[in-house]
């Protein structure tokens, strides 16, 4: 799994009762993504119309928060997918997390996991977590279990996630067996051992 530099994390709220909440995030820093974060909202446009995926998922970044034009959740959702369409973690996961909470786009719980798994492969562990928060509000604790798991390990790590994650595994557990818990933990391994 690639290892990723981490930026600031953003934690949106979700009122779950009894659950934990989906968070997004924005893209690794460097010299180039720290001047699209800044850049004129026309500079950025045309950084994002030429097809420069860091400047679309800032320009999404900026649509989704109203940072220099009018918020729209829609236009939002359309250059975060252009983003991760290329690969861009932060882009897949802000995706994901569209998908899941239904903003900006059509709830979709599968096209979710389709885009949060591209950015776990990718090393996120916000993306993990995020797959594990919608097994858990499906109840199905052993998948849970396992992406929880994953969210601590290797990759680009948020350690706020890997506190939060860590919590959420000892929660888990008492409602697991033990067979169901090393269920969980091969199949994390299995994951990162895997390339597709």
């Amino acid at each position: 799994m690639k290892k990723l530099a981490i930026s600031t994390v953003l934690m949106s709220v979700f009122a779950v009762s009894a659950h934990a909440e989906l968070i997004n995030q924005q893209p690794s820093s460097s010299t180039t993504v720290a001047q699209y974060a800044t850049m004129p909202i026309d500079q950025l446009a045309k950084a994002a119309q030429s097809g420069q995926g860091s400047a679309q998922f800032f320009l999404g970044n900026r649509y989704k928060n109203g940072q220099g034009v009018k918020q729209d959740q829609s236009q939002a959702f359309a250059w975060f997918k252009k983003a991760a369409d290329q690969g861009i973690p932060s882009a897949q996961l802000n995706v994901g997390q569209m998908y899941a909470s239904g903003v900006g786009v059509k709830q979709d719980l599968n096209a979710a996991k389709t885009y949060l798994m591209k950015a776990a492969k990718l090393g996120d562990n916000r993306a993990s977590y995020n797959l594990a928060v919608l097994e858990e509000r499906a109840k199905n604790y052993v998948n849970a279990y396992q992406w929880y798991e994953l969210s601590t390990r290797d990759g680009m790590l948020d350690f706020r996630v890997k506190d939060m994650s860590e919590k959420k595994i000892v929660q888990l557990a008492a409602n697991l067996n033990t067979n169901e818990m090393r269920l969980a933990r091969e199949r994390s391994d299995r994951w990162i051992q895997s390339d597709d």
